[in-house]
């Protein structure tokens, strides 16, 4: 709503100008043309813009209400205010930790110009406190005359608390792009404090590229990553939707791309299936 009151203010100011100077230059005929056009395209374009924050709204009230069926805490953050039920005594905690700032914990929270979080939910996945947002940031460019163009990037992320036995870890799906440049990647990973490691499997090292600390403990890094895992991983049969894997610090973070919205709410089922596989894989 704010959007659309923002451009219809705008479309305005632009209007009123116009008229003035259709009538300056063509007269009243050209006036009433150009307003009756101007009037189509403004109303037109509010519109689409109407119906653009009635679906966001939609898609959150949905994703809320899969949070209050499910048991777990919803925050819209920036999204339209909507009551809020009462949290029950035992859900105190989850509320409190889903209207909390979402910490930059790891390198992709931290990415970008501005970042910003939407549709917070929060809850426990084998007794830790999770929490599972879509995550956007913004990139500007400039060109040679300095006009900027700022670029927007999407993901869903879940969040919580854990320590893994190898930290910092970045484990990224390859591009198809990265595929073809398979290689080129994993130079410039190494450029740092990073490191790309090569393990057993070809389709794993296919599939994703799994960078270390340059003093990472490499036996721990190929335990954590044994036959079996790397297999499973490279098949799609662990997080076969799940981009991104980092952990730094006492922070565990797992990313797709795209946002969730509420007629894909499968998607947060698969989120929560990644998170307990990396809670009990990476601990």
């Amino acid at each position: 709503m704010r959007a659309t009151t923002i451009w219809t203010v705008v479309g305005l100011a632009l209007f009123v100008p116009l008229c003035i100077y259709a009538v300056a230059e063509r007269g009243a005929i050209w006036m009433t043309i150009t307003g009756i056009v101007a009037f189509v395209l403004g109303l037109g374009f509010a519109a689409l813009l109407a119906w653009q924050a009635a679906g966001k709204r939609a898609s959150s009230r949905m994703i809320r209400e899969w949070a209050i069926a499910n048991g777990w805490a919803y925050w819209g953050r920036d999204m339209p205010a909507e009551p809020t039920p009462q949290p029950q005594e035992a859900r105190f905690d989850d509320f409190m930790l889903a209207t909390e700032t979402f910490p930059e914990a790891t390198p992709l929270l931290r990415k970008g110009n501005r970042r910003y979080v939407t549709d917070v939910l929060a809850g426990t996945v084998d007794g830790l406190p999770v929490r599972i947002a879509n995550h956007t940031y913004e990139t500007d460019s400039y060109d040679g005359d300095g006009n900027r163009t700022t670029t927007y990037t999407n993901h869903v992320v879940a969040l919580m608390p854990q320590v893994p036995k190898v930290t910092p870890l970045r484990m990224v799906r390859r591009s198809r792009l990265g595929k073809a440049l398979k290689g080129a990647d994993d130079t410039m990973a190494g450029i740092g404090s990073m490191k790309a490691v090569d393990m057993e499997n070809r389709d794993f090292n296919t599939a994703f590229s799994l960078r270390v600390a340059d003093d990472a403990d490499m036996v721990l890094v190929f335990q954590l990553f044994d036959q079996v895992t790397q297999e499973r991983l490279a098949d799609g049969r662990d997080i076969p939707t799940i981009d991104l894997v980092e952990a730094e610090g006492p922070w565990l973070m797992l990313a797709d791309g795209g946002t969730v919205r509420g007629d894909q709410l499968t998607r947060i089922e698969q989120m929560i299936a990644a998170m307990r596989w990396a809670r009990t894989t990476l601990d």
